[in-house]
């Protein structure tokens, strides 16, 4: 069996949608199963932090924070990104409007592992501001 070999151009045909709003391909990139630390082990729902998969992701972290936000996506640009064997080293910058009208400005850094038998990312380890994101939950 053929091993997955990371390249720029697959890790790029995942991110460049996301820039248009499309988080189709960057969420089906992801293993289902995927360990996903956000800033910390911890878990505090006020500020995302924690541990997830896809699902808990999706139910605890991005859907509550969608809805704090107007027209409820974040605007994702991504500065640049490097590929080192398996993994995948990104910076991206997060616009949106607050409900309350300030704006939701975020940097993160996400480090992707991607599976070399079958492709899909298998586990992620993002920063970003997480005060901004508890200013968010607690204002919005």
């Amino acid at each position: 069996m053929t091993k997955f070999t990371l390249t720029q151009a697959h890790v790029a045909s995942i991110l460049d949608p996301v820039g248009k709003g499309d988080w189709s391909s960057f969420v089906s990139a992801i293993d289902p199963n995927v360990r996903w630390v956000i800033a910390s082990e911890k878990q505090d729902s006020q500020r995302m932090t924690g541990v997830y998969n896809l699902a808990s992701w999706n139910e605890q972290v991005r859907t509550p924070l969608a809805a704090k936000l107007k027209n409820q996506e974040i605007k994702m640009s991504v500065s640049s990104f490097d590929v080192v064997g398996n993994k995948a080293i990104v910076q991206a910058y997060g616009e949106a409007v607050q409900l309350n009208g300030k704006p939701y400005n975020n940097y993160y850094a996400w480090f992707f592992t991607f599976s070399e038998d079958t492709g899909k990312v298998v586990e992620i380890r993002e920063y970003l501001d997480t005060a901004l994101v508890h200013e968010v939950n607690t204002t919005n």
